[in-house]
This record gives structure tokens, sequence and C-alpha cells, in this order.
């Protein structure tokens, strides 16, 4: 090996001081995702597994629920190798439904139900599925399109089925849910009665059996599904095991991520679970209620974006409160700006939060985390560094060859919380997923970063999201967005590019920003643009400041970039004046 060879980051995983004795080479568990989450609780089965808006199950009726329901998916048919749809959000009955699945080798085609009806309609019809599962309240939803479906059976979930008894009454009362029941939509007592009798054996491990099919954001196009395997997500449940964090079993978790999600599937249902973890089920998460679930479940650990920990800040429920009982408080799913960054510490620090932030990386397509910071293993403005199982090198863009430490690459990471690839989508596999001169397969996540000599990552921005201006200068937006946020004034803001108006090609940057309640739009806008064009690269100044009432976000919390750019692509700048 030569001595360039040797100082690679990737070969030296320098991070590795950081990790307990040899929680790199432990490997990861080869069993089922069933089987891992039973193995992790087999000395906690009265603990509670899941609070369902008060209501308590515990691990063993949670394991119970899982061969009940793996019994009556067995009755209907459902095999080794099947897929089933999902319309739904994370109730009890869908979270055990995903592992009853896997017990029995079958994949679960995860839809977020807000999604249009033609979008659901392509997903459930690409998944080759026969049997859909739909919750109950998006049934009137997609009732339009269920012949187009071309589904077997129907399988309505409840909503109010787990709930406290004098929740489900009155949600009952409220609802009046009109449902066709009969052969093909079938309620869900029903489908377990069939059941009933049934003894299903669970299926033996495979690796790279697909657990879950979960949909990207789709930024560059319709949504590609990502196959989540046993192995990706037993991998990251088990790199949580081996870190040596404080999280202990019956401590509580706060499960705010849709399950529909790779990032809600795994870091917020899965790892939780296999950590001995209360999960608390949000279904249906309001960010401006974020404040309300802290004070009221009082959770050891949470994981959330940027754009949500923002309303939890400026939430009133939050106001001179103690959150001393908070243990973990992760950001994750989108690139935290230095001044919104400011911001959390300092909150942090006075609501007596005991761990500085914990800012992790990671990517649909790595079964969500592939970095973290850990208590103390910290650094300012870093996402943390490589968990046990997985190696992180910075690449030049659109090449093989890795750079050294605090050189600006392509972010690339390999390891088994790998997905197995795009849903029928070979190109696109092909693209993201590459066979690197060391023989392994490796992700290539289309950021910008760097890692420091410590191993720590740091994410300077998107590869796609650049700015490029008309002589060829890259404008990367994280650095103005980093500081406009340090202004007291500003909620939330976006860097977009629209097109330049005096060349004949490139864009320039503009701001869109979202102003605290009571602020003048027109003085914050002024004070925002002169500091650009005082503090920002000289090619980098932004042409226009905009103030907006609320910035889009997408379904898991992240600026909706491209809605911002359908909107701005031709906004005429050069109406605007920022003069004294």
């Amino acid at each position: 090996m030569s001595e360039e060879t040797k100082c690679l980051p990737s070969v030296e995983k320098v991070w590795k001081k950081y990790l307990p004795e040899g929680a790199v080479d432990v490997g990861i568990d080869r069993c089922t995702a069933y089987e891992f989450l039973k193995k992790s609780n087999e000395n906690n089965l009265g603990g509670n597994a899941i609070n369902y808006y008060g209501r308590k199950i515990t691990y063993r009726s949670l394991f119970n629920n899982i061969v009940e329901y793996s019994n009556a998916f067995h009755a209907i048919g459902v095999k080794q190798g099947d897929m089933i749809s999902a319309i739904t959000v994370g109730v009890p009955e869908c979270i055990a439904s995903i592992y009853a699945l896997n017990r029995l080798g079958a994949t679960t085609n995860t839809i977020d139900p807000r999604m249009d009806v033609d979008s659901i309609k392509r997903m459930v019809k690409e998944s080759g599925s026969r049997i859909t599962m739909i919750l109950d309240v998006m049934f009137a939803k997609v009732a339009p399109i269920l012949n187009e479906l071309d589904q077997d059976m129907f399988l309505i979930l409840p909503t109010t089925r787990s709930l406290p008894l004098i929740k489900k009454v009155a949600l009952n009362l409220k609802l009046k849910l009109r449902i066709p029941y009969g052969d093909k939509i079938v309620k869900w007592n029903d489908f377990l009665s069939k059941g009933k009798g049934v003894m299903a054996e669970p299926v033996p491990y495979v690796g790279d059996a697909v657990v879950a099919i979960t949909y990207t954001g789709g930024t560059t196009g319709f949504p590609k599904g990502v196959m989540i395997t046993n192995d990706s997500m037993n991998s990251v449940a088990q790199n949580f095991q081996n870190w040596g964090l404080e999280y202990s079993p019956r401590q509580r978790f706060l499960g705010i991520i849709p399950v529909f999600s790779s990032y809600g599937l795994v870091c917020g249902m899965h790892m939780p679970f296999c950590m001995s973890q209360e999960l608390v089920v949000v279904p249906k998460f309001d960010p401006l209620q974020f404040g309300a679930l802290v004070k009221k479940y009082r959770p050891q650990h949470m994981i959330s974006t940027p754009a949500f920990y923002e309303m939890l800040m400026d939430s009133k429920e939050m106001e001179h409160a103690d959150l001393s009982f908070l243990i973990t408080l992760g950001s994750g799913g989108d690139t935290m700006n230095e001044g919104l960054e400011e911001k959390l510490v300092k909150f942090m620090a006075d609501h007596n939060i005991r761990y500085p932030l914990a800012q992790g990386y990671g990517m649909s397509e790595l079964s969500a985390a592939a970095t973290f910071c850990a208590n103390d293993i910290n650094k300012p403005r870093s996402v943390g560094i490589p968990s046990p199982t997985t190696t992180v090198g910075i690449f030049e863009p659109d090449t093989f060859k890795e750079l050294g430490y605090n050189e600006i690459g392509e972010v690339c990471v390999t390891g088994p919380s790998m997905m197995k690839g795009y849903w029928n989508n070979p190109e696109e596999t092909a693209n993201i997923m590459r066979k690197h001169d060391d023989g392994k397969v490796w992700i290539h996540s289309g950021d910008l970063g760097y890692l420091d000599e410590d191993g720590f990552l740091f994410i300077i921005g998107r590869l796609k999201r650049m700015i490029t201006r008309f002589d060829g200068h890259k404008v990367f937006p994280v650095n103005l967005e980093s500081a406009v946020m340090a202004f007291e004034d500003v909620r939330n803001c976006a860097v977009i590019g629209v097109r330049d108006r005096a060349h004949g090609q490139g864009n320039l940057p503009i701001v869109i920003v979202e102003l605290v309640e009571g602020i003048d739009k027109d003085e914050a806008c002024k004070k925002v643009f002169q500091y650009c064009n005082l503090h920002a690269e000289e090619r980098g100044r932004p042409v226009a400041v905009i103030a907006v009432d609320e910035i889009p976000l997408t379904p898991m919390g992240k600026n909706d970039f491209r809605a911002l750019e359908d909107i701005y692509r031709d906004f005429d700048y050069t109406k605007l004046s920022y003069d004294e």
C-alpha cells in the first residue's frame, strides 16, 4: 500500500478513534428485520413499544399482533416475494403489518397518502401488487381510482382501533366514514378472522430481501422507489446499538417522521424499537403542534428536520420550558445552515438540554443514516462521523478519484445500509450505485462536502443545487442561506437561481425569506439585501430578496426548492430597488 493510499480518509478511517472498541468490526446480524426486532427485545417484552395517543402497546402485544397479522396475510395467499401496497400513515396496524409481511418474506410498498391520485395510481400499478392496504380516512380520496388500480383486494386499516376507548368513540362519531365493504373491500377485523387457526411459519433470512419500498422526494422527476432490505434496516439499528449512545430501554422516542419515508421507517421506527424504546406514534404530524407534543410526552430522544426545529423554537409551549429530560435532539433529512444552527444551539443551552445538537447525514438510498454526532462527539456545523459499519469518502465529481482531508468533492458512501437499488429502474440505479476500483459499490450522493483530519463530515451543498452564472462561476446557495438565517427576524430562507435577464445564459441568486410575525417586510428585505451586498462574495450576491408568508415544504419538512424554482424561474428582479 502506497503512502498516498494510506492517507485517504476511507482507508485510514481516522474516525474510529471516537467509536467504542471493536464497534467497526462487529458486522451485522444475519436475520430478517422482524427477527432482529424480536431478538433486541427478548428481555423487554413487558416494556412499552408504542404510545398511540396515550394507549400503550407492549412489545409482547406488538409481537402477538405481528404473528396474528402474518397468519391472516398467509390465509389470503400472501407468500414470499409478494408485494403489498400501503396507502396509509403509521397507525399501529400499519407498523405491525410491515413486520408481519417481512416475517412472510413479502414487501410493503409504502405510499404517502398525501400524494396526488395519479401518482398513487402509478406507484401501485408499477409495484405489481395485487393487494393494497388503505387507511380508512383516505378511502374517499382513492375511491374514484380503485378500478384502475386493478387489485384483487383492498384491506381497510382502521384509524381508531388502537385508540383509548374514549377517543375511539369520539373520533368514530366525528368521522362517519362510508366505505362499501364487501368481498373486495375488506374490513380489518374480517381480514384478521381469516387467519384464525392458521399458523404461518417465518421465512428464512435473505439479506437483500426487500422489506419495503419507500419513495424519494422526486426533485429530479417522478419519485423513485428505494428498495430497503433486511440488511440495510438492521445495519442502521445495530450501528446505534454499538455506538455506546445513551439510549436505554424504556426511554421515550418521539416519532414524527412518517413511516412511508426511509427516514421514518428506519430511524423513526425500526431503530428506536430495536433500542427497546417506547415509540410515541404521531401518524399526522402538525409542525405547529411540535411544542405541545414535546411538552406532553417529554421524550428522551427525537429526530427532526431543520425546518421543524425552527417551528419548535417559535412555539409558545417552549417559552421558559425546562427540557432537561431531552437527551438526544437529532437533526437530519436536510442541511442545517449556520444561522439556524446557532439559534438552535442557543435554544438548547437556554432550555437545559444535556448534549449538543446531534446532526446527522443520510439519504433514502442509505436507509437514512450514514453519519451522525453522538453525545459529546461533536463539532459545530458538522454532520458527525461515519457510523460503525459505514465508510465515507470524498471523490472528485464524476470520477473514482478519492480526495484527501479537507478537500471538497462529492460525498460517497459504502456499507450495508445501502439500498438494493431503485425499483424497476436499472438506469438510475447504475447512475447512483457505482463499483469503484476497490471492488466495492459506492453510493454517489450528489452532495458536496469534505472530511476533516478527525473524520468529521461537513456538507457544503448539492452538486445539482448550484447556481451557475453566465460566466461559469458556481454559487452555492447554502453559503447565502447561512448568512441570512443569522438574522433574528428571519424564520426560514431559501436561495434559488433565476434567469439572468442581461445575458443569453446563466442564472443569478435570489433570496426568499419567511419572516417572524409582525416584521416590516420591505424593511427586512432591504436589510438582508444590503448585508449580502457587503458581505457575500462579489459574484455570489443576490439580485433580489423577497419576503413570503410561507416557504413551501416537502412532506418531509424540507424547503421545497423545486416549487420555488417553478414560481420564480423568470422573476423580473430588475424592477426592485433596495436603495436608502
